[in-house]
């Protein structure tokens, strides 16, 4: 199937899940959130590594979703799910550029310390897993930084880094400091919008 009909049916299944939390209907949660990415898990013919890594990353990130589904409801479990996606990720990364700069490096690292600082005393006994979650997400952002001109699509893969470290840092935010009206409707677009540009990445530009 062309992938400009893929596009638009990811589109509507998410605009259905976001549909469905806003009049909080949980079985139609349940039934489109897997939805956009296994649009997105067809869409890859995983030919090449980086593909295979990517798809991958896809497949583990599907299952932190069904596992972070209201109706599920383990939270250890999708993390560690994403958790290994975001390695497959990194991984896929290097092996486009395995250039180290410092200034970048700092910088990453830096805004992975000071999330760590704003959330640990909110963390109790998951202190351990989300604070390293929160190094490991901010190394595959720096990663995808490093790798932004490998070649006309790389620019996506990093675009869409940055964006899935605001949606997980959003997920904490409301799920260990405050929750707001509507925050699962921002953290599911910025997540989506960070997994489809993700794999736009895979795809060449002639």
């Amino acid at each position: 199937m062309k992938r400009k009909y893929l596009t638009l049916f990811y589109i509507l299944t998410a605009a259905v899940f976001c549909f469905a939390v806003f009049i909080d209907n949980d079985i139609l949660r349940a039934i489109t959130k897997p939805l956009p990415l296994i649009i997105l898990i067809v869409s890859i013919k995983p030919d090449t590594l980086y593909k295979k890594l990517i798809f991958t990353g896809l497949i583990l990130s599907l299952i932190g979703d069904i596992f972070l589904m209201k109706i599920v409801d383990e939270f250890i479990f999708g993390l560690a799910a994403f958790l290994i996606a975001h390695i497959f990720y990194t991984v896929a990364f290097v092996k486009r550029s395995k250039e180290i700069d410092l200034i970048s490096f700092t910088i990453s690292y830096a805004t992975a310390t000071l999330l760590a600082y704003l959330f640990f005393s909110h963390l109790g006994n998951l202190f351990v897993p989300v604070i390293f979650y929160i190094y490991v997400i901010i190394t595959m952002v720096w990663r995808a930084y490093m790798q932004r001109n490998y070649n006309k699509t790389a620019i996506f893969a990093f675009t869409g880094a940055v964006l899935f470290a605001i949606s997980d840092t959003n997920i904490a935010f409301t799920k260990f400091i405050h929750s707001y009206y509507l925050s699962e409707i921002v953290t599911i677009i910025l997540y989506w919008t960070a997994q489809y540009l993700i794999v736009k990445s895979v795809f060449r530009v002639s």
